[in-house]
C-alpha cells in the first residue's frame, strides 16, 4: 500500500474555507508546535556544540525582508504542488 504525503499547511486551509474550526485549530496548533520542536532541537545542538566543540554561536537573527523572502519561496512551492494534484 502507498502512503500518500499530505500538506498541513494546505490541510489547514481547506479546514478554514470549510468551516472545520475545531480540525483547523488541531492542524495548527501541530503546525505551529512542530516549528516550535525543531527550532528547540536547533537550538539545543548549537548550544552543546559550543559547550562541548568550542564552536561559536551563530547569528539566526533574520531581517523582516529576509522573512518574506523565504515564506514567498514557501507559497511559490505550495502553489507549484497543488497545481500539479
Amino acid at each position: 500500500m502507498s502512503e500518500v504525503e499530505t500538506n498541513p499547511t494546505l490541510d489547514f486551509v481547506s479546514a478554514l474555507q470549510g468551516g472545520d474550526y475545531n480540525s483547523a485549530q488541531e492542524l495548527f496548533n501541530g503546525i505551529l508546535g512542530g516549528k516550535m520542536q525543531d527550532t528547540l532541537d536547533a537550538e539545543k545542538v548549537a548550544v552543546a556544540d559550543s559547550i562541548f566543540n568550542g564552536v561559536e554561536p551563530v547569528d539566526m537573527e533574520m531581517t523582516d525582508e529576509e522573512v518574506d523572502d523565504v515564506l514567498g519561496s514557501e507559497v511559490s512551492e505550495e502553489e507549484d504542488s497543488s497545481e500539479i494534484a
